[in-house]
């Protein structure tokens, strides 16, 4: 089936990254690039930008002929687009605040300003908030778009629904690794052990985090009937996050109220609040919506 050759394609996709990305990471100009953009550079930072460009080729390539379907049938193509990612927005960001009151209320969270520099802290505000837009719309369309259309027509809505939450989530803890050094064996071993996270237990709490986000997403899409309206919840769930960390520090501990990961929150009792809250306000904004139809 074309959602089988699918998630092949990402599959192999995720392996050819983990092969070529400790050269790329080591080349002094992706480690300029990243000091551009931000002033940490980490492996795992050159690892997701190189899984996601190969994505949008081999997405593109294979559009036609794995039948990926249209604009419209995607959820792109819909009217009042921006009113419904408008709508999103504000659901995402008000969720996630609601998150973000209940970690400063337990500790795990602190007001702080990044940077002493007025010019830098707008410069680094802009590129966050665009960044962000280009993640939500890149990510929605892959998941909630493409992939859930696909695996839904091809195996049911249940079948479509649940495939594409455990990839989104499983995705979002693969590292690739942190040790950018090169050796002969270096392609393989990373290779190898690229699903290593996923049975580490330590984990569960970000990918049962990360699953329960995906669904709102999907929910979003299904109920709402545009694509839109989960890319402005992704949106504004990605801007909170990059921005924010601008003006507040989440400290490392306590995991069980921060999280242990990236993102922050999600493996915490405090993304759990931030996720279901996200969740009532997409439930009490929607009604009774007509049904996403692939």
């Amino acid at each position: 089936m074309r959602s089988l050759a699918l998630l092949g394609l990402v599959i192999a996709l995720l392996a050819i990254t983990a092969v070529v990305s400790p050269a790329i990471a080591a080349s002094g100009l992706v480690a300029w690039i990243l000091a551009v953009v931000d002033s940490d550079f980490e492996f795992t930072r050159v690892y997701n930008r190189i899984f996601e460009i190969l994505l949008v080729i081999g997405v593109l390539v294979a559009w036609r002929p794995l039948g990926l379907g249209t604009a419209a049938s995607v959820g792109l193509k819909e009217r009042g687009w921006a009113r419904q990612m408008g709508r999103g927005l504000v659901i995402g960001a008000g969720g996630l605040a609601v998150g973000l009151l209940a970690a400063w209320a337990l500790g795990g969270l602190v007001p702080r300003l990044r940077y002493d520099s007025l010019e830098k802290t707008l410069v680094k505000t802009v590129t966050g908030l665009l960044g962000a837009g280009f993640v939500g719309a890149f990510e929605e369309t892959v998941f909630r778009g493409v992939l859930l259309r696909r695996t839904s027509k091809d195996f049911g809505a249940v079948v479509g629904l649940t495939v594409t939450t455990a990839i989104y989530a499983v995705v979002h803890v693969l590292r690739g690794g942190e040790d950018i050094a090169l050796g002969p064996m270096a392609g393989v071993e990373r290779t190898l052990g690229l699903f290593a996270p996923v049975a580490d237990a330590s984990v569960l709490p970000t990918l049962l985090g990360l699953a329960g986000l995906g669904l709102v997403l999907a929910a979003a899409r299904i109920r709402g009937g545009s694509l839109w309206l989960a890319i402005g919840i992704h949106t504004a769930w990605v801007a909170v996050f990059r921005v924010g960390r601008i003006f507040f520090h989440v400290r490392e501990t306590p995991a069980w109220v921060v999280g242990d990961g990236w993102p922050p929150l999600v493996g915490g009792a405090t993304g759990f609040i931030a996720v279901t809250a996200t969740a009532v306000l997409l439930w009490r904004a929607l009604g009774r919506r007509r049904r996403y139809a692939a």
